[in-house]
């Protein structure tokens, strides 16, 4: 295990007079809002043209923040950073894990709402990067974290002998069966009350994933962020409200239709 202790002069604000939302960000009304964007100095506004990915939705025009050292590929948006740490934050002290962190970004958010997570991601492998993510999540004030270097489903399968997951947010690799494969080894492990979040629903594969989970018994809804996410829970667990943007489209893919949306506040 590796622990981070809060900084004293951690920025993260959280409180009932909302932060300014940036300009190009959106965030849903009733969420609650931190803001650590001084925990990630390499955060940038990426151009879309500069990603190879066919499913990011650049039709949506919000901000598409990506790591400047790695400008191809994206991080939550504001307000799908937003809606996960909402959605974390009654999970708090209880079995959580995030299945592909990418630069921590999506981590903090997380972390700073359970109190505690298990982060698996073979990224980790990579000392630099490692030591580039503990120190985001010391500038963030996370007080604990656990780093599981490695891929999934093995290192889940690993680390989950004496778990029960309450919460799961998966976003690790979204090709072919991989996230499918993720949400079973989550399924095979979880709590009777949980929640399991996913992100890039945009992604065909990503909504397979999806797809099992409801045939395997969980109720599913979707949420309209810039990257389309999605929560599957079981037992005493519902999704929380969410309001999209009202100047965007929000068209969904085909893939999506037979999902019920989330409620709206």
């Amino acid at each position: 295990m590796e622990s981070r202790s809060p900084t004293q002069e951690n920025q993260t604000i959280m409180s009932s007079e909302r932060p300014v939302i940036p300009e190009g960000d959106y965030v849903s009304p009733n969420l609650a809002v931190v803001m650590l964007d001084h925990a990630f100095p390499n955060k940038i506004v990426g151009d879309p043209r500069a990603c190879s990915w066919p499913y990011l939705r650049s039709s949506i025009s919000h901000n598409w923040y990506v790591d400047k050292r790695a400008a191809g590929v994206g991080f939550l948006s504001r307000d799908e950073a937003m809606l996960l740490h909402n959605l974390a934050l009654p999970f708090r002290g209880l079995p959580c894990i995030e299945i592909g962190c990418w630069r921590g970004w999506s981590t903090a958010h997380l972390a700073l709402a359970t109190g505690h997570l298990h982060v698996v991601d073979p990224v980790l492998l990579n000392l630099d990067v490692r030591a580039d993510i503990l120190a985001s999540l010391k500038s963030a004030g996370v007080e604990r974290i656990t780093l599981c270097p490695g891929k999934s489903p093995e290192k889940v399968e690993q680390i989950s002998q004496n778990q029960k997951w309450s919460f799961a947010f998966i976003d690790g690799n979204h090709n072919g069966i991989a996230p499918t494969i993720d949400a079973e080894v989550v399924h095979r492990h979880a709590a009777p009350d949980a929640m399991i979040v996913f992100h890039d629903l945009t992604s065909p594969d990503v909504a397979g994933a999806l797809a099992w989970l409801k045939v395997h018994g969980w109720r599913t809804h979707i949420y309209n962020t810039m990257q389309i996410m999605a929560v599957a829970t079981r037992g005493n667990v519902q999704p929380i409200p969410h309001t999209p943007d009202p100047k965007q489209d929000w068209t969904l893919p085909d893939h999506l239709t037979s999902f019920p949306i989330a409620p709206t506040q």
